[in-house]
């Protein structure tokens, strides 16, 4: 199965290898016929021939030591590019020596073979020195080709992964919405200031205001991928005086935010599906008052924020939680975000602690 995609990628390369070595080798050819320098065309042919193909050779060389160079870091590209160049200048002589030793003794040479310094002798040193010359800027060729190469590829996986992020964004706002916007939450969160209207018209009122606030929030986050861990919480907030407004004394909330956290930088609409999870499968699992936990601190030029409940724990509800939606597009966002500087775990305490682990990045 493999040869039957591999055939159509790798078949126009070697249709192009093979088209710009003959393009070169009959440039360079009739360069080298109408300057006077050889003659006939067909004998200075062969020689450009031999020489490029004796690049071809050496080109994968070339790229695999601007791979390893680029991945060791900027301090030793220089001087390793120095020593790749040295040793192209000594490589490529030794190669064309060597195809025109195997055409002499096989008869293949067009018209009389040229005669060739011993190899590695001071005649066979001189000529190499002499070509270097044509070699260092053919190598710098190949060298700007490999990186121009690889930062192309970069820049389009950075733009990929730019619109992964953004569906992963649109996803979770979509989410967001849809939890919102549930006919039974908004029938319960409505119902509820119904009945306050003529309990408490002023808190009534600010819980509409706070509900409109809240879907305002969640529209808005669509222009930003990150943003502080205080506007988070301040959506989180928001989203639990709705939910405490519908629960009253069954929901108490803990904040152990420290202050120095407040300024890193979080990917938005992150904990709400966490803290909604907690209170449908956490909090309103179990009778009586359930505790909602909110921790979040800076070290170690990491972020650690843990959501953590009063209810069931993970043993009692396998299904429900960790394999849940919200948590998985957590994951998801988290790992192409950060990739492995990121980490988020699931351990039952008093009920279950979700804890993620990010780069602390802001102020």
């Amino acid at each position: 199965m493999s040869s039957r995609f591999t055939a159509p990628r790798t078949l126009p390369r070697i249709v192009a290898y093979l088209g710009l070595w003959l393009l070169l080798s009959c440039v360079f050819a009739s360069q080298l016929y109408l300057a006077g320098y050889v003659t006939p065309w067909l004998r200075a042919f062969a020689a450009e021939a031999v020489y490029w193909l004796s690049w071809w050779i050496l080109a994968p060389c070339v790229f695999w030591w601007c791979r390893r160079l680029h991945s060791w870091g900027w301090m030793w590209r220089a001087p390793g590019l120095l020593l790749g160049a040295i040793a192209a200048a000594l490589a490529v002589p030794l190669i064309s020596h060597v195809f025109v030793y195997l055409a002499s003794a096989l008869h293949l040479c067009p018209g009389d073979c040229e005669q060739q310094a011993a190899l590695f002798s001071g005649a066979w040193f001189q000529q190499a020195v002499r070509v270097a010359g044509v070699n260092l800027p053919v190598y710098g060729g190949f060298v700007l080709a490999w990186y121009a190469a690889t930062f192309y590829r970069e820049a389009r996986d950075r733009q990929i992964k730019a619109v992964e992020l953004e569906s992963l964004l649109h996803r979770a706002q979509l989410d967001a919405l849809r939890s919102q916007l549930n006919p039974h939450f908004l029938f319960n969160a409505l119902h509820s200031i119904a009945e306050l209207v003529h309990q408490d018209p002023k808190l009534a009122e600010q819980l509409i205001v706070r509900l409109g606030e809240l879907l305002r929030q969640v529209l808005e986050s669509t222009k930003r991928q990150e943003l502080t861990l205080a506007e988070e919480l301040e959506f989180i907030r928001g989203y639990l005086d709705i939910e405490q407004m519908r629960l009253g004394d069954r929901l108490r909330v803990i904040w152990d935010v420290q202050p120095e956290a407040l300024d890193a930088r979080v990917p938005s609409l992150i904990l709400q599906p966490l803290v909604e999870n907690a209170i449908q499968h956490g909090i309103a699992a179990v009778p009586g008052t359930g505790t909602l936990t909110i921790r979040a601190r800076r070290a170690d030029d990491l972020l650690h924020i843990e959501v953590a409940d009063s209810g069931p724990g993970v043993a009692q509800v396998q299904t429900g939680r960790p394999q849940g939606i919200g948590l998985a597009n957590t994951r998801e966002r988290l790992r192409t975000l950060y990739g492995d500087r990121q980490r988020v775990e699931l351990r039952n305490g008093e009920g279950l602690v979700v804890s993620m682990h990010i780069p602390a990045s802001g102020q």
